[in-house]
């Protein structure tokens, strides 16, 4: 069954033809030309030549500090790994060894000093201006101090610091936290700052970069990302500050519980209450006035449990089997929009919780904005649009996919306070696939920010090692905190710090890809197959640069263990193209095939697809191989019909020399 199952995977691959037909009606996509090859300007010479020029404070010179890391004694365990981190990155900077000392405000100490928080040295400077997890960062006294906002909750104040202290490594000292396994860190022994006086705000207050390396040691926090934590019992599926997460209204009304003794609490459909139909859970019937005091009991207890959450979803489970009850129709003709009786129960439990955000999903039969409501000034809407586009802003909403989003969060946005965007950035069809979709996220977040969106959820790949994960994590997470980041300019000293030698031929790359999409005719789905994009940026002469380019990379850091590591990323994406690439020369295919299967053992990437199988074992013991030999296949019949052809040929050839030479005879005989 497996080896059947493999057979038509191939088959559909092999013979897919994607029709952007009704998805490409043209227009504006973004405003941002991706060009990192024009923004390589990133010298590490002149930088620490910058750091090394006299100013008014002297942090480190030839190897050598006065200064200590100074954190609160009352709250070592919060800032503790984090002084450490940021005295290890300074000792690397400089080249000192036991320079810049973690010490704790208990301690008497007289010297300079770096103060990370509220550390009994650091009252007289004050953290003016700083909202949500923002950060202020200040010179007084030839001292360093990283505070933030007194007034703000204890998590998020805490969080602030955490992020000045990498904020102050990036923007301050020049260093990038570019991978979850890579710090780029410039060399500068002598290290002069001039007077800082930095209040710095994110501008969403909750983000995260839901992405496979995003998790892992700790490089959440160095980029920022403050959405990202621990698992919990109650399904906040790792997403920090959160409760209940989403598609969770039976968590609030369990079927287990009530249904048996009241059904009228679910969805009536097709003539009775229903707790599941055509395989899937149903929903509440929002409308019955008994549900509600069960919901905020549930809810009492679920704070309680966890009061340090301030998010608590109460939304739709995932399908559209919603209650059609006559008081759940009544309800649509009111409002105009199935989330009318969501919105009232959200609104008496955001008056019930006023600390706390309430949140629902704006998603499949909720997505319509209701009518006669407001949301609750505490009340959170999560904008999921499940089609989104990877070319056409929805700032400007010039395709299909982009004009619901512009839609949706336009509309939401006059009744509501407090917007999410769940937002999607890869290809989960072809994870390995090359992927251009830098551009779009620019306007993006510009358009967010402009329409109340406070937090956004982009949603990368759960997966190792997907195409471009870290670049585009920390791209993304940088937009996040600041929407006018320049974009080119950042992946300039991206691509630059991250690849060494190869980085001129990486950035080309980048660009030829990207240039490849600008065109209308073009679109990026979150499913395309290789051959939806054969007349762009996938097609035979861009693969043979992509190759080109990638094999000089690797030639070029050759020696270099780490940079070749990084540029083999890119070359398995590459591969895959080739290993898709509209032609039938098989000797090209299985080269591309074998060296793929190498680099992924290497990488140890397990799995080509996120939303269907198979593994990454089964694809290179069966899939692929199954795509290959059906281009055997056809190739043989091609030749066996061409065979049968010329055969035919010259039997009638023959049949018709001898007819002639027939008709020879018969004349000569006549005559």
């Amino acid at each position: 069954m497996k080896r059947l199952l493999s057979i038509i995977l191939a088959i559909a691959v092999l013979f897919c033809v994607v029709s952007c037909e009704g998805k490409t009606e043209g227009g504006k996509k973004s405003e941002t030309v991706i060009a990192v090859s024009e923004n390589m300007t990133y010298d590490e010479s002149e930088w620490t030549a910058y750091l090394a020029e006299k100013k008014e404070i002297c942090l480190a010179e030839n190897g050598e500090s006065d200064y200590k890391i100074v954190i609160p004694a009352d709250k070592s365990e919060i800032f503790k790994e984090d002084a450490e981190y940021l005295r290890d990155v300074l000792c690397r900077m400089t080249g000192g060894t036991d320079t810049f000392e973690v010490i704790t405000d208990n301690v008497f100490y007289a010297g300079k000093f770096i103060s990370l928080g509220d550390t009994a040295y650091s009252s007289s400077v004050i953290a003016e201006g700083v909202e949500n997890d923002g950060f202020a960062i200040k010179i007084s006294g030839g001292n360093i101090f990283i505070k933030s906002s007194p007034y703000v909750d204890e998590n998020t104040a805490n969080d602030g610091v955490i992020n000045g202290i990498y904020s102050f490594a990036e923007d301050v000292l020049g260093c990038m936290f570019v991978r979850n396994d890579y710090d780029y860190v410039p060399y500068a022994p002598t290290v002069y700052l001039a007077p800082l006086d930095i209040v710095d705000n994110p501008d969403f207050a909750w983000r995260r970069i839901y992405q496979y390396e995003v998790s892992q040691d700790d490089w959440s926090k160095r980029i920022k990302s403050n959405g990202t934590g621990e698992k919990s019992d109650i399904g906040n599926d790792g997403n920090k500050y959160w409760g209940t997460w989403c598609h969770s209204s039976f968590k609030f009304v369990a079927p287990d519980l009530y249904f048996e003794s009241h059904p009228e609490y679910y969805a009536y459909i097709d003539g009775e209450r229903r707790i599941e139909y055509n395989g899937q859970d149903t929903q509440l019937c929002l409308t019955n006035p008994d549900i509600y005091p069960i919901i905020e009991a549930k809810l009492e207890e679920f704070i309680n449990e966890y009061p340090d959450a301030k998010y608590w979803d109460f939304s739709i489970n995932d399908n559209a089997h919603y209650c059609q009850c006559d008081e759940c129709n009544e309800s649509y003709e009111k409002y105009g929009s199935r989330a009318g009786a969501l919105i009232e129960i959200l609104n008496r439990l955001a008056e019930r919780f006023p600390d706390k955000y309430i949140s629902t999903l704006a998603y499949l039969f909720t997505k319509d904005v209701p009518e006669r409501i407001e949301c609750a000034d505490n009340v959170n809407i999560v904008i999921a649009p499940i089609q989104t586009s990877q070319l056409y802003s929805s700032k400007y909403g010039e395709n299909d996919a982009s004009a619901q989003a512009k839609e949706m969060i336009e509309g939401w946005s006059a009744v509501c306070d407090n917007l999410f965007v769940w937002d999607y950035v890869v290809d989960f069809k072809n994870l390995l696939m090359p992927f251009p979709n830098l551009a779009v996220q620019k306007e993006n977040v510009e358009f967010y920010k402009e329409n109340n969106v406070k937090s956004v959820f982009h949603q990368g790949s759960r997966e190792k090692k997907d195409e471009f994960a870290c670049l585009r994590s920390y791209l993304l997470a940088k937009q996040l905190w600041d929407t006018d980041t320049d974009v080119n300019a950042l992946l300039g000293k991206y691509v630059s710090v991250t690849y060494g030698d190869a980085a001129p031929y990486v950035a080309e790359y980048i660009d030829i890809m990207h240039d490849s999409v600008r065109d209308e005719a073009t679109e990026l789905d979150l499913y395309d197959a290789p051959q939806a994009h054969y007349g762009d940026y996938l097609s035979n002469e861009k693969i043979a640069e992509y190759m080109n380019l990638t094999e000089i990379a690797l030639k070029a850091t050759e020696g270099d263990a780490e940079k070749t590591t990084f540029v083999e990323e890119i070359r398995i994406n590459v591969l895959y193209a080739k290993m898709y690439e509209n032609s039938w020369n098989i000797m090209q295919k299985e080269e591309a095939f074998k060296e793929f299967c190498v680099l992924v053992e290497k990488h140890g990437i397990e799995r080509p697809f996120e939303i269907a199988p198979p593994y990454m074992d089964e694809f290179i013991a069966d899939t692929y191989p199954d795509y290959l030999n059906l281009i055997r296949l056809y190739i043989a019949l091609c030749i066996l019909g061409a065979v049968a052809v010329i055969t035919a040929a010259c039997v009638v050839a023959v049949v018709i020399k001898k007819r002639r030479k027939k008709g020879a005879l018969r004349k000569e005989q006549n005559a």
